[in-house]
């Protein structure tokens, strides 16, 4: 039940409004440029609107990382996913 209150909460956590704020959002949490906006792509075109809560950005995050060919570089980027999902809790 943790797991699921941790969601919730996550998808009731906005956190960016508009374009500037999903890109220093990201930015201040150590991602790249190029990062950023293949993570604020990757919801646009998986879900079908820009990220604007938690969930949305971890969905973003955990997505590009299971296109990364090496295995730590993936892991790195899944624990700053859950770093973000800690943060809605």
């Amino acid at each position: 039940m943790p797991f699921v209150n941790g969601i919730k909460a996550a998808r009731e956590r906005i956190v960016a409004r508009d374009e500037e704020d999903r890109q220093s959002f990201l930015r201040q949490r150590g991602f790249s440029k190029v990062e950023t906006t293949k993570i604020i792509d990757a919801v646009l075109s998986e879900e079908g609107h820009p990220p604007t809560s938690i969930f949305d950005f971890v969905q973003g995050i955990t997505r590009i990382a299971r296109d990364k060919p090496h295995q730590d570089v993936r892991l790195e980027m899944e624990g700053k996913a859950k770093k973000l999902l800690e943060l809605a809790a």
